[in-house]
């Protein structure tokens, strides 16, 4: 049977294109054509040391007035006169207010003048007395006339002593019309001008007095920081540290410890004080503040890059004899002088410090040799 020459065509290309399918099967399935394996990724290795490093806690808070006092009037009485301007800095004793004193020198002359008529009182009946001292012994009067004597003796006697305080209640009330500086430190807004009512029930001060110096901080730390504060401060007086509105570091005393962890957040409270003669630190003020409770002994430490953060907490990487990645679970608890303080790693061990990132447990490496081994 003859082939017409367009089908022997179409059987020709048939067999080619088969052929080249073939072909290029053949080629992706042979060894030679299978893609390279990935290298194993290149790491550096630093050795865990064990220092004796300076214990310095990071936290927030603000400076405190460690006096703030409402100045409020005594008496009710007009203001007579405002002896400084509102914002002065004013010393402890320092005049503040007059107040008009009418009422209360009238009230003092009125009771000096009672203390002088009591007096005439008691010493008329005092001369009585005497008097009828040698006439009950020749019985010139009754025991009933003597007993009377002696009652009205020490009646006036009692009065007297009366006017007395009298006098006393007066000149308090009169000393109240002149009001002093409690403490010293830096007045706030001037709610009273002359010819103002100070009222002793008014709900707004006179004025207000924040103490400057010295001032305080108050701030707080979580309570596993609590045991290392007062070992602490067994040994020697704990130091504070914020800056001033010069951005200088200055430095206070830690003076009072909380008598309880908070249940709600786990912190304590602390205050601390400082000099501030030159009034740059002001009460309200945000701070960042640093605590120095002492040494932690033999604190193991790694690079902060080493210490990796994963679903369970932190942990490192170290190689096994295989060159093999496997993870070590680490507490991290703080990062200081640009190390990382751990526990759960002993000293000289060796762990992954670059690379760690492309990591996975169990994956092979390859440890970079002029990095194996490598210390802070």
């Amino acid at each position: 049977m003859t082939i017409s020459k367009p089908k022997r065509l179409a059987v020709i290309t048939f067999v080619l294109v088969c052929g080249a399918s073939f072909w290029g099967y053949s080629l992706r399935t042979s060894p030679a054509a299978e893609k390279p394996a990935a290298a194993a990724p290149l790491v550096s290795l630093v050795a865990a040391q064990s220092k004796d490093l300076p214990l310095t806690l990071n936290t927030q808070g603000h400076l405190v007035s460690l006096n703030q006092v409402d100045v409020r009037g005594q008496v009710t009485s007009a203001v007579a006169q405002v002896a400084f301007h509102e914002g002065d800095f004013v010393k402890k004793g320092q005049l503040l207010f007059v107040l008009d004193d009418a009422e209360q020198q009238a009230a003092l002359h009125h009771a000096v003048a009672q203390l002088a008529v009591m007096k005439a009182q008691r010493d008329k009946a005092t001369s009585d007395l005497n008097r009828g001292k040698s006439l009950v012994k020749q019985n010139y009067i009754s025991s009933s006339d003597w007993d009377t004597l002696v009652s009205a003796q020490q009646q006036y006697a009692a009065q007297y002593l009366s006017a007395q305080d009298d006098i006393r209640t007066a000149q308090a009330q009169l000393a109240y019309t002149r009001i002093y500086a409690p403490v010293s430190g830096k007045t706030g807004a001037l709610n009273v001008h002359p010819g103002s009512l100070a009222q002793p029930s008014s709900t707004l001060p006179l004025v207000s007095i924040n103490q400057f110096d010295p001032i305080g901080a108050e701030f707080t730390l979580p309570e596993q920081n609590l045991n290392s504060v007062i070992v602490a401060q067994q040994h020697e007086p704990v130091k504070v540290w914020v800056n001033d509105a010069n951005g200088k570091r200055i430095a206070g005393t830690l003076n009072f410890i909380d008598n309880s962890v908070s249940t709600t957040s786990g912190t304590v409270s602390f205050k601390a004080t400082f000099d501030n003669a030159n009034n740059l630190l002001w009460p309200g003020l945000y701070q960042n503040i640093t605590v120095d409770a002492g040494t932690t002994p033999n604190a193991v430490v790694l690079p902060p890059q080493a210490v990796q953060d994963g679903p369970d907490g932190h942990f490192v990487y170290v190689i096994d004899k295989q060159s093999h990645a496997a993870t070590v679970p680490v507490t991290l608890l703080r990062i200081q002088q640009q190390m990382a303080v751990v526990e759960g790693l002993s000293a000289g061990m060796q762990v992954v410090s670059e690379g760690a990132r492309m990591l996975r447990p169990g994956m092979a490496v390859t440890v970079a040799a002029n990095h194996a081994g490598q210390t802070l």
